[in-house]
């Protein structure tokens, strides 16, 4: 593409310079040039506004580009998460109905072990209901001796409750009239049972480990590192100087001098006296060996205390009264003479021992030893009776029988 204004000044012939002309001659303008000025400027902006055009149809073809394979890929990407959510839903319905399958047949082993439940029960029932007396008899001697067994080697009341309870149950399900006694036994055991008052074990025990973490924790009379928390005594204050008398402004210079003096040593005394007094500590100690032990004694003295706790609590569950006292018993001196009583843990410790001492834990259990009785009873009055009523075996006859000779059996008459 051409200058314009490049060809407009080739097409010009070249004018010879002009001579200058006079002042006074106006020069006449050149209509031609000034027409080629504006045609110049014309295809300026016309080329500029074509590649402004051209620009802009360009930014648009590219942005339209991108936004097409942004949407392929969007579109890319919805169809496959389409593709996997509905091969999750497969999966989903297919375990769904793997789980239906072997719910029907978990459902059909169920009502299968119904069936066989409800015939043992049934069976079991028509065993104890309908059924021999001393089977039932056995049954109940079962659970009167089971109740036997708790209230002896364990003492739990609450057991041996239960089962004569169940036993309860059973004889008043058979409704037989010869085993009423027995019931009526069994029911003044029950009774005797619950009108026991039995040891509170599980608070015994929580005292018992309060006491424990006591005697690791309460201040001995020396110090030791089992108890760092414990801190001595606030110190006394320091009392304050006593107040000088006033001397007059105009006293002379040595009277003040020896005021000032004797005001200097009385406060110096005063201190003097308060500080020795803080190096001494006067306790009543009835045991003079507790002021003797060593950390590492004091240690294992503590050790000793919570291991006889221990074997307190051992003695709560096996109902031994003679080690209980015994154990708490020392406990309870030793806290007495080797702890510091100021500490209010010392204080605790002491009255939890002496109220765990003071408590009895061997209380005297009634035994089922009636309804035992019972049973052995109604187990002789069934043998007596099975023995005095022997099943018959042999065929009765309506003719008696005929003695050897063709004579009667009663001598014939």
């Amino acid at each position: 593409m051409t200058d314009p204004d490049r060809s407009t000044h080739s097409a010009e012939p070249e004018t010879p310079p002009t001579q200058s002309t006079p002042a006074g001659d106006v020069a006449e303008p050149t209509p031609r040039k000034g027409r080629s000025s504006s045609l110049a400027v014309a295809v300026l902006l016309l080329v500029v506004l074509a590649i402004v055009l051209g620009g802009a149809l360009w930014y648009q073809n590219r942005e339209y580009r991108i936004l097409r394979t942004d949407m392929v890929e969007q579109g890319g990407q919805a169809a496959r998460a389409a593709q996997l959510a509905q091969a999750a839903a497969d999966q989903a319905r297919a375990e769904a109905r793997s789980q239906a399958t072997q719910l029907d047949q978990l459902r059909k082993v169920l009502d299968e072990t119904q069936a066989q439940v409800d015939d043992l029960d049934q069976a079991l029932q028509m065993m104890t209901d309908s059924g021999s007396d001393l089977l039932l008899l056995n049954d109940i001697d079962r659970l009167v001796s089971i109740a036997q067994q708790q209230l002896g080697l364990e003492g739990n009341v609450a057991n041996a409750i239960i089962s004569l309870e169940v036993a309860q149950a059973r004889l008043a399900r058979a409704n037989r009239p010869a085993l009423a006694s027995l019931q009526q036994t069994i029911n003044g055991d029950v009774d005797r049972l619950r009108a026991v008052v039995t040891v509170d074990v599980p608070t015994l025990s929580a005292r018992l480990d309060r006491l424990y973490t006591l005697l690791g924790e309460a201040p001995l009379l020396v110090p030791d590192a089992a108890a760092p928390q414990t801190t001595p005594p606030a110190a006394e204050p320091a009392p304050a100087p006593a107040a000088a008398d006033p001397l007059a402004a105009d006293a002379p210079w040595w009277r003040r001098m020896g005021h000032e003096a004797w005001d200097w040593t009385q406060n110096a005394g005063t201190m003097l006296s308060h500080d020795l007094r803080g190096l001494f500590e006067v306790r009543r100690v009835d045991d003079a060996a507790a002021l003797l032990i060593s950390p590492e004694q004091a240690a294992r003295f503590r050790e000793g205390l919570q291991q006889r706790t221990l074997t307190a609590q051992l003695a709560l569950l096996m109902h031994q009264s003679k080690i209980w006292q015994t154990e708490l018993g020392r406990v309870a001196d030793a806290i007495d003479r080797r702890f510091d009583m100021r500490s209010g843990q010392s204080r605790e410790a002491l009255d939890l021992a002496r109220g765990l001492l003071d408590t009895a834990i061997e209380t005297r259990l009634p035994t089922v030893d009636n309804s035992l009785e019972a049973i052995a009873a109604a187990r002789d009055a069934f043998s007596a009776q099975d023995a005095a009523d022997p099943p018959s075996t042999e065929p009765e006859t309506d003719t008696p029988a005929a003695a050897p000779g063709g004579a009667p059996a009663d001598g014939g008459q």
